[in-house]
């Protein structure tokens, strides 16, 4: 047995002799997991993980899985996000006490952390804002990845603003305009799912031009390059941001949608409901910040 082998043993054994609800992996390689399958614990095991592939062989094993949106180096951040979306998936429930096994991409099986779950110890803004929206957990967390993945790397050497809005593309249309030609018309539903590994990286290339992208709420890409034509007046907007912030905070006060955008100055990346600016994230230091 290695030493994340060894590591991952004794802190299963911790967990045992705590009476521990759960036990929470955070994995990166799988090195991790292939020790649990190794030693076919019996306490409740949950797996968290930024990698598609990991992700998917664990929900094969029929075991519960939480993909995580993007990969980080802060390990406190990172399990406080897993236990918000375990706790949404209805994995844990608070008061639950969970022993967790973090890793970074550097260092698998690196740390051992016992939580117990409530406001206290976990920002729960991002849970809040799952329970209040009308779209697939999935459809969300892909697209705030592609987001957060457009803040932190930008294109080309360059930071670039973009926005998302995810919604009735009917009742959006009806507010907007086409400036451009629509890169994904005449492609397929299939081509044109915005949870499909293959799409994310045309995405990231359309995301320098001008406008918006405008996603169903079965996240099916309807268009970019799309202008938002409503009265931005009355939008709520923090100090120094500006006009297409402005215009999906109004739209998403008149249709019910949820707008995220990517700032140029920055790369800060912010979710829009109701109007308002409901999640704030800066993908380089791994901050949540919430306003309800």
């Amino acid at each position: 047995m290695n030493n994340i082998g060894i590591f991952v043993k004794h802190s299963l054994e911790i967990a045992r002799e705590i009476s521990s609800s759960s036990f929470l992996l955070l994995t990166e390689t799988g090195e991790g997991l292939r020790a649990i399958e190794a030693l076919k614990p019996e306490i409740d095991i949950i797996v968290a993980t930024p990698s598609n592939e990991i992700y998917r062989k664990v929900l094969d094993q029929r075991w519960r899985a939480v993909k995580l949106p993007y990969r980080g180096r802060d390990v406190i951040s990172t399990i406080q996000e897993a236990l918000v979306l375990a706790l949404d998936k209805s994995y844990i429930s608070e008061g639950d006490e969970v022993v967790v096994l973090g890793s970074t991409p550097a260092w698998e099986a690196s740390s051992l952390f016992f939580y117990s779950v409530d406001r206290e110890t976990l920002n729960l803004s991002l849970y809040e804002f799952l329970r209040n929206i009308h779209i697939k957990q999935e459809i969300f967390q892909t697209v705030l990845e592609i987001a957060m993945e457009i803040g932190r790397e930008g294109r080309e050497g360059r930071l670039i603003g973009t926005a998302f809005i995810i919604g009735d593309e009917n009742d959006i249309m009806k507010r907007s305009k086409q400036i451009i030609l629509n890169p994904f018309k005449g492609h397929s539903i299939e081509e044109r799912v915005i949870t499909s590994p293959k799409i994310k990286e045309t995405v990231k290339e359309f995301s320098q031009l001008d406008g918006v992208f405008v996603i169903s709420k079965d996240g099916i890409i309807q268009s970019a390059g799309v202008y938002i034509n409503v009265d931005t007046g009355s939008a709520e907007l923090p100090q120094g941001l500006g006009a297409r912030h402005a215009a999906v905070a109004a739209l998403t006060a008149e249709v019910d949608c949820i707008g995220i955008t990517v700032s140029q100055s920055g790369g800060i990346v912010r979710v829009f409901k109701n109007g308002k600016v409901t999640l704030t994230i800066e993908p380089q230091k791994r901050i949540f910040i919430s306003k309800f």
